[in-house]
C-alpha cells in the first residue's frame, strides 16, 4: 500500500537512500499472504484509519500487486 500525502506533508514523507522525499509504503502482514485480496487490503484500511499520524494529510492510498506491480485498488480520500 502506498500512502499518497498531500502537497503540504512533506514532514511525512521519507528520506530514501539518496536523500530524495519518498511517500510511505505499508507492507500486509506476513498471516494475510496467500489470501484473497480483499482479505488482505480491508484490514489495511482499517490498520490506516487507525494511525493518527496520516490523519487529514493523505490525498489517496493505492494497493500493487508485490510481485506483478499492478494496480489492484485505489482510494481517493
Amino acid at each position: 500500500m502506498v500512502i499518497l500525502l498531500k502537497y503540504d506533508c512533506k514532514h511525512l514523507k521519507l528520506v530514501g537512500y539518496n536523500g530524495r522525499l519518498i511517500n510511505p509504503v505499508w507492507y500486509s502482514h506476513l498471516s494475510k499472504n496467500n489470501k484473497p485480496k480483499d482479505k488482505i487490503i480491508d484490514p489495511m484500511i482499517a490498520r490506516f484509519k487507525k494511525c493518527l499520524t496520516y490523519n487529514n494529510s493523505v490525498n489517496k492510498i493505492m494497493f500493487y500487486d508485490n510481485q506483478t506491480k499492478d494496480l489492484i485498488r485505489e482510494i481517493t480520500l
